[in-house]
């Protein structure tokens, strides 16, 4: 790329040159590309050390006569440099030489360089050459993905085994990394931010802890505030989008939100001044109360005017888009906010004494002067206000639909519904009011009013009944809510009263009683109607939110003294800016605030926190207070005076309260001994707080006439400010939570666990340790698994909108850990995760020739969903890692078996080919068990038994046409079912793999027990005929996921129950053929695939239906006499390939003993051949059975029968057919036996399952190789070190 010329005036030892022109020489950066020798790491560690990373190409401009040159373009890749030296000489070269001096030539080429710099850069992101060089390197050293961008980059100092190191600490959006060379030895380092518990500053060092207990300590020599900010805020980003949408954990950026209309020139990176506008952006946003679509443009330095003291004060001008504010140096002594769409005009003062102060003066609609003075820059202030005013936009009510309900907004309740105050509280009220009316004429009313330490003291003594509505709407910011959305409340509310069964309406409903029900407002009509409009407005409006317990005691408070609409409004700015997060599931917010005042009670109460943390008082009654603003706990006339406060001061007031009431029952709480105790003194303490200034009529409840009294609110609200309100900030509180924020995502998970390794702890293979570490590792996967698939998502398909403020999905986060079947779908694995945890944490990794990996999770997943659950997990993972030898050595046969290993696979392996890095995604691109569409994941796997089968075979419609003529059914009828039949179409692939099932019809015997085999299509019961005639015929229906001919058996044409002269009969009729069963294309896909020779699956080599395969997981300590009756047989190309994953799994080391037993296996399966009889041909299928095999778990038999000869007939003459068809000879009664021996003896080679164990419990080596366990443990915690590394790749 092209760049600024930069004047070099030294030759560098460190580069090569590797083309040279009589003005210009293309130079490589020594060791680059070569192998590692003393050179190259002599220029990795300067370069490490002293931090200069350059481009690995770079061009320079010289001439002969002079030592200075230019360094005129770089390059990352090799291509890239020779592009733009092919520029040169196609354009330059030629014109260069024709020019005598050389001075020209220096200066032609400069501004040249300079013009193609300035114009390859014009669309370009801002970006300077070496920040784009250093994000090359960034992604090719951590093989990061090209969407994971890079915020800055810092010289650092890492500390590993008491050795230093210095390198290069890379910040991004979603991982703090380290890299270091010294000397020939790498050092990397990769932590994600949701995993950081902790994290904290000391002078230049900077300490990082994780969740797994794993601390980093980097010291900075400069930047290292900003850099400990920076990872602050990245940290509380990836915190909040895990509350927000844990299925989407990846933190994203649009710098298009943060855009300034001016701003002075930086060399820092984009992103990183974005990031620092979005913080500034937020603080600004929370002080002055304003939209949280609020972005902050800049600051100026200036005076205002106060006309109530006379004088100037100084401090700063904050501008948005949509607000003027001005914010003193003096903490609290003043602050304005004026909107935009008031400002009348903004005209400079040049006249009088001071006219040359840089005054301006700006007039709002209502005619309020305010003006500024000693202004930096009043002519680019003037400007930006101009620009803002000309761009501002004044939302208007819109024509809103119209619904066919009727409702009116209710006005403040307190209007309806009277308080009949004695005269001494009505005359204390009008005294109240006449001191806000003189404050406003002093300093203003309504939004743009002088914001003065004086207003915080009114509102300490009380906010008169009338005032509230206004003063509450003005400090909480509701009306800047309202304002830029008129009509939105209509809206919502007609839209929520069309919506029928919704769950939040429900709950709003039970609630609506509990709802202040001793005062008479809500006890009418209209108090409950409005406050069931509000809560389902908000509930449709933040469906994230939806309703929360507590949102209508605050509800129903503010319909009080606030007319419909602006309560609605008010719930919004309390739900999303004054308490964030703390009507969400499981009160994350109130929570969080919890471990604040935990650790405030531990600053500013010592002597008292130890006790009440050993009784857990903090966790008991914290959430009460928090989540209703201590409405639920203290009287209703006192908590109003603490909402006052609350609107204005926001959370402070609530630890500040909260600690006051701790403090004040220290010595009570000191001897309680149990938490009972504890909060019967803060419940009695909490009742008796009163209001002597707002006293309603005595209640007729008995218990609230006796209540005793303890401290008036006006005293604990005054002594709460004076003890803490210094010492608590709202900058401290911010803090604290991003902390606790941490720590309590954190605790989520750990009680999570918990109860998930509580169910799971009488597994037989993992103990309660080895069950957390599996859990976390799990968690950790599934992480980077969702972060790399949401930012290529997020590659393919860029966001074009701005994020909204509130998202509306309706979909609750699958975060929500309340019931036992959420908590254990969080830790559930798709295939991905499962190989790799298979492949980096059982001792099969070794076994390259076959997929064991994929092999297992199929056959895990017995309900087809594409994930397995922790137990089945479980129960996988710990047979490979046990030492059961016999039931490893079983698992291991059944993973060699159709259908899990199929004939192209097998295929596949006998054209060996070297092994690359990119053999897994190979393996799981093959077609045996993906469709056509490379873009499906394992969710798309087809049914085990559709493998190898085309659906235009000629082979296969015609024989199954064949088979359906002779069994009387036309072509229509056939065309008909194949419609109906699910695994018909083989290339579809709009059904997901849980929505594959098959439905057969399989003969059971009449005297099995109701529950053996029972219909699970809810369906199909209704329909009697059908019912009764497969009942009839001893038959029932049976629905697999996965199923195929040989797991369910041909039909009997003989119920079980016939005998006799009913024998006799059906033995004489062909047309008795049970058409259900072979419609089913996967069983007819079977028999043809025989005759073609591609499938010669004998009665011993009988491939079952995973479902069938997949008892040992449920059963690993069965027996051998029950569980070996029911496996397979193999043959001879599967347990070639079974022997071979054997020597690889033993390290490729074969002794003469494994030698031995090899060709044991062989001469067995040889004398096999001569004991079964060959099955080339469709007329030796397993049709049938005796009454006293045991029957699969579909009733299907598993040992070789006799068939009725009318199937036999049927049968024979589909294979002549097909014989002569290929050309074959007729086959006689005499000839075919000695046929089919010499034609297929290497598919009638076989051995059984019980062959194979004896022959291999034998061996000792092998014995001692499946009877060593593997430690887990020790496994996670090598592939967590591999992961922090950068050891390999995650996926």
């Amino acid at each position: 790329m092209w760049i600024q010329p930069k004047e070099l005036l030294l030759p560098s030892a460190f580069w090569i040159a590797e083309m040279q022109s009589r003005y210009f020489v293309l130079q490589k950066r020594r060791g680059h590309g070569e192998s590692r020798g003393f050179g190259s790491m002599l220029v990795g560690t300067y370069d490490s050390v002293w931090n200069t990373k350059p481009a690995p190409y770079r061009i320079l401009h010289e001439t002969p006569s002079s030592e200075v040159s230019y360094e005129i373009a770089i390059g990352i890749t090799q291509d890239e440099i020779i592009k733009d030296w092919e520029w040169l000489k196609a354009n330059l070269f030629k014109v260069l030489d024709e020019m005598e001096n050389e001075d020209e030539v220096t200066n032609f080429t400069i501004c040249k360089i300079q013009s193609l710099y300035t114009q390859n850069n014009q669309d370009d992101t801002g970006e300077s050459a070496d920040f784009k060089v250093m994000k090359s390197q960034f992604t090719k050293i951590f093989k990061m993905p090209e969407e994971e961008r890079l915020v800055n980059s810092y010289s650092a100092t890492y500390v590993k085994n008491k050795i230093p190191r210095q390198g290069q600490l890379y910040i991004s959006l979603n991982h703090v990394c380290f890299y270091s060379y010294m000397l020939g030895q790498e050092i990397k380092r990769i932590i994600r931010f949701s995993e950081l518990e902790d994290i904290s500053r000391n002078a230049n060092i900077i300490y990082l802890k994780t969740t797994n207990n794993m601390t980093y300590n980097f010291t900075l020599f400069s930047n290292a505030s900003e850099a400990h900010l920076l990872i602050e805020q990245l940290n509380k980003m990836a915190i909040q989008q895990l509350i927000q949408d844990p299925e989407s954990p990846v933190v994203d950026h649009n710098p298009s939100n943060i855009l300034r209309l001016g701003g002075k020139a930086s060399k820092k990176p984009v992103l990183l001044r974005d990031l620092t506008a979005r913080q500034k952006s937020e603080e600004f946003r929370i002080y002055f109360r304003l939209p949280q679509t609020e972005i902050i443009d800049g600051r100026i330095k200036a005076n205002i005017w106060t006309p109530y003291s006379k004088r100037f004060n100084a401090g700063y001008i904050y501008l948005s888009p949509n607000f003027f504010c001005f914010r003193s140096d003096v903490k609290d002594l003043v602050s304005v906010v004026i909107p935009m769409k008031t400002i009348k005009s903004v005209e400079k003062k040049d006249d009088g004494h001071q006219r040359f102060d840089n005054q301006i003066v700006i007039i709002t609609s209502e005619n309020v002067p305010f003006m500024f003075a000693q202004i930096v820059d009043r002519d680019v202030l003037i400007s930006k206000i101009t620009d803002l005013l000309a761009r501002i936009h004044v939302p208007v009510s819109r024509e809103r639909a119209k619904y066919d309900i009727s409702w009116s907004k209710q006005t403040a309740l307190m209007n309806t519904f009277k308080t009949q105050f004695s005269a001494e509280i009505v005359q204390k009220q009008e005294e109240k009011m006449k001191r806000w009316e003189s404050h406003f004429r002093d300093f203003g009313r309504g939004i743009g009013m002088f914001r003065t330490t004086d207003v915080i003291n009114l509102i300490v003594e009380g906010i008169p009944d009338k005032l509230r509505q206004e003063i509450w709407l003005i400090f909480s910011g509701a009306i800047h809510d309202k304002e830029m959305n008129p009509g939105l409340y209509e809206d919502l509310v007609e839209k929520a009263a069309c919506i029928k069964h919704c769950f939040a309406h429900d709950e709003i409903d039970r609630d609506l009683p509990r709802s202040l029900p001793e005062h008479p407002a809500f006890q009418s009509t209209d108090g409950i109607g409005a406050l069931r409009r509000v809560l389902q407005a908000y509930a449709l409006r933040n469906p994230q939110v939806g309703y929360c317990q507590a949102m209508n005691i605050v509800s129903s408070v503010f319909l009080l003294f606030c007319d419909e609409e602006n309560a609605f409004w008010m719930l919004a700015s309390l739900c999303e800016s004054l308490l964030p997060d703390y009507y969400k599931d499981k009160v994350v917010g109130a929570q969080i605030d919890q471990g604040v005042l935990n650790e405030l009670v531990e600053t500013h109460l010592p002597d008292l926190h130890g006790h009440l943390e050993k009784l857990g008082v903090i966790k008991m009654i914290s959430i009460s207070w928090f989540l209703t603003i201590f409405m639920s706990v203290i009287s209703y006339e006192s908590s109003l005076h603490i909402l006052d406060c609350f609107f204005y001061e926001g959370a402070k007031i609530i630890f500040m309260i909260s600690l006051k009431i701790i403090e004040w029952n220290r010595d009570k709480l000191l001897r309680c001994q149990d938490d009972g105790e504890a909060m019967l003194v803060l419940q009695h303490y909490l009742e008796g707080i009163y209001n002597p200034e707002y006293q309603v009529p005595p209640s007729t409840d008995k218990r609230k006439m006796e209540r005793h009294q303890t401290q008036t609110v006006q005293t604990l609200i005054h002594e709460a400010y004076t003890k803490f309100g210094e010492q608590i900030t709202q900058q401290r509180i911010e803090e604290l939570r991003n902390k606790h924020r941490r720590l309590t995502m954190r605790q989520f998970d750990i009680d999570n666990e918990k109860t998930i390794v509580k169910a799971y702890i009488q597994n037989p293979y993992f103990d309660r340790n080895e069950l957390h570490q599996l859990l976390t590792i799990i968690r950790e996967e599934k992480h980077s698994l969702k972060s790399l698939q949401q930012q290529q998502q997020k590659a393919q398909c860029p966001l074009s909108e701005i994020p909204q403020l509130v998202q509306q999905s309706p979909n609750k986060g699958p975060n929500d850990l309340g019931a036992s079947g959420s908590r254990q779908e969080a830790y559930s694995v798709n295939f991905e995760v499962f190989h790799t945890l298979f492949t980096e944490l059982t001792p099969w990794k070794k076994c390259v020739s076959v997929d064991i990996g994929e092999k297992l999770f199929r056959l895990t997943d017995k309900r087809g969903t594409g994930s397995v659950d922790f137990g089945q997990l479980i129960n996988a993972l710990g047979l490979v890692c046990s030492a059961k030898s016999m039931e490893k050595l079983k698992l291991l046969f059944v993973l060699h078996l159709p259908p899990l290993l199929s004939k192209a696979e097998i295929e596949r392996s006998r054209r060996p080919r070297p092994r690359t890095k990119d053999d897994a995604e190979e393996a799981f691109e093959a077609e045996d068990f993906f469709d056509n569409d490379a873009s499906e994941s394992m969710e798309a796997l087809p049914s085990p038994s559709d493998h190898n089968f085309d659906a235009d075979d000629f082979a296969l419609i015609s024989a199954t046409q064949h088979l359906h003529n002779l069994a009387g059914i036309s072509g229509n009828t056939f065309m008909d079912l194949s419609r109906t039949t699910p695994n018909l179409s083989l290339n579809s692939n709009t059904s997901s793999l849980a929505q594959r099932a098959s439905t057969f019809y399989v003969d059971l015997p009449t005297a099995a027990p109701p529950g053996t085999a029972t219909c699970t299509d809810a369906g199909r019961d209704d329909d009697g005929t059908l019912q009764r005639g497969l009942r009839q015929q001893g038959r029932y229906e049976s629905i697999d996921t996965f199923s195929d001919i040989s797991d369910l058996g041909a039909a009997r044409l003989t119920p079980p129950g016939a005998s006799g002269a009913g024998v006799d009969e059906l033995k004489n009729s062909e047309m008795l053929l049970n058409v259900e069963t072979i419609s089913n294309f996967s069983q007819i896909s079977d028999l043809v695939a025989a005759t073609r020779l591609e499938r010669a699956d004998s009665n011993a080599t009988d491939s079952r239906s995973l479902g069938s395969l997949g008892y040992l997981l449920d059963q690993p300590d069965e027996g051998a006499s029950n569980s070996q009756h029911s496996i397979p047989h193999m043959r001879k190309e599967n347990f070639l390939l079974l022997w071979r994953s054997i020597v690889e799994i033993m390290g490729l080391i074969q002794d003469e003993e494994m030698q031995r037993a090899y060709e044991n296996l062989l001469e067995l399966g040889n004398s096999n051949i001569k004991k079964e009889p060959s099955l080339e041909s469709f007329t030796q299928l397993n049709l049938g059975g005796s009454g006293d095999e045991q029957p699969d778990n579909n009733g299907n038999p598993t040992t070789p029968a006799a068939e009725p000869r009318s199937t036999t007939r049927l049968f024979v003459d589909l294979e002549e057919e097909l014989r002569l068809a290929s050309g074959k000879p007729r086959t006689t009664p005499n000839s075919g036996d000695s046929s089919s021996s010499s034609t297929n003896t290497s598919e009638s080679w076989h051995i059984s399952i019980t062959q194979f164990i004896a022959t291999v419990l034998t061996v000792n080596s092998i014995v001692r190789g499946f009877q060593t366990p593997i430690q887990i443990s020790e496994q996670i915690e090598q592939l967590q070190k591999k992961r922090r590394k950068c050891l390999s790749t995650n996926y």
